[in-house]
C-alpha cells in the first residue's frame, strides 16, 4: 500500500476546484485554513500503517498552518488600522476648512480665472521655465522667464495654451526649472497659500481645495485661523 502524502491530496483537491463552478477567489481565510486542517486529518486517515508519515514532515505541515494563520491575522489587522487611519485623516480635513494653509504643491483647479503659480527659487536665476500639463499629463503651455531674483515668488497663468487658445476647466499641474548664468541647476520648490474652501476624498487619499490650487493633506506645513 502506497503512502497518501499531501501533496497528492493537495493535487486531487486541485483537479476537483477545477471542475467546480465556484470560483476559487472567492474562498475566504477561514475556508482555506479549515481545508488545511481537513487535508492533514486525510493525511493521517489515508497513510500506510507500515509507512507512517515522519514526525519531521508532519510539523513541518503543522509549521506552515501556524504561518499562514499568522500572516492571515496579520493582514486582518493592517486593513483595520488602514480603516482606522483613513478615518481619522477625513475626520482632521474637514476640521481645516476655513483655516489658512500653507503647503506644498504643483495642482491648480483651473476655473476659467487667471491662476496663480508660487514658486521659490534658491538662488538669482537667468532662466525660469514653467511648464503647465493637462490631466493627461500632455504639456499644454511652456513659459520662459529671464533674469528672477533670489526668494518666492509667483506667476499668474491666464488659462492658454501656448498657441492661445483658452484651455477648458479642470485640474492642471505645473513644473518649474531654473538655471543660473553658467547653465547650473538652481533649487526651485513650488507651494500654496489661502484660505481651504473644500475637501475631496479619492482612492484613500484627502486633499484640500485651496483658493484655485489643490493640495494632499500631507503636503501641508503650516495651519492658521
Amino acid at each position: 500500500m502506497s503512502t497518501v502524502g499531501l501533496d497528492n491530496i493537495l493535487s486531487n483537491q486541485a483537479t476537483t476546484a477545477a471542475s467546480s463552478t465556484t470560483s476559487t477567489s472567492q474562498t475566504t481565510a477561514s475556508s482555506e485554513k479549515d481545508m488545511f486542517l481537513n487535508l492533514l486529518v486525510k493525511q493521517l486517515q489515508y497513510q500506510d500503517p507500515l509507512n507512517p508519515v515522519e514526525n519531521t514532515e508532519f510539523a513541518s505541515q503543522l509549521a506552515q498552518f501556524s504561518s499562514l494563520e499568522a500572516l492571515t491575522n496579520m493582514k486582518d489587522s493592517i486593513n483595520t488600522m488602514s480603516t482606522v487611519q483613513n478615518s481619522m485623516n477625513s475626520m482632521q480635513a474637514i476640521s481645516f476648512m476655513g483655516k489658512q494653509v500653507n503647503a506644498s504643491g504643483n495642482t491648480i483647479n483651473y476655473t476659467g480665472s487667471s491662476s496663480t503659480i508660487n514658486y521659490n527659487v534658491g538662488n538669482n536665476a537667468a532662466d525660469v521655465v514653467v511648464k503647465i500639463y493637462n490631466s493627461s499629463g500632455m504639456t499644454v503651455r511652456t513659459v520662459d522667464l529671464k533674469n528672477v531674483q533670489q526668494g518666492d515668488n509667483t506667476y499668474t497663468w491666464d488659462g492658454k495654451d501656448d498657441s492661445g487658445s483658452t484651455l477648458g476647466t479642470g485640474t492642471y499641474t505645473f513644473k518649474i526649472g531654473a538655471t543660473d548664468n553658467s547653465g547650473s541647476a538652481v533649487t526651485t520648490t513650488t507651494s500654496t497659500s489661502g484660505t481651504v474652501t473644500g475637501v475631496r476624498y479619492d482612492g484613500g487619499n484627502v486633499y484640500l481645495e485651496v483658493g484655485d490650487k489643490e493640495v494632499s493633506l500631507s503636503e501641508v506645513s503650516k495651519i492658521s485661523n
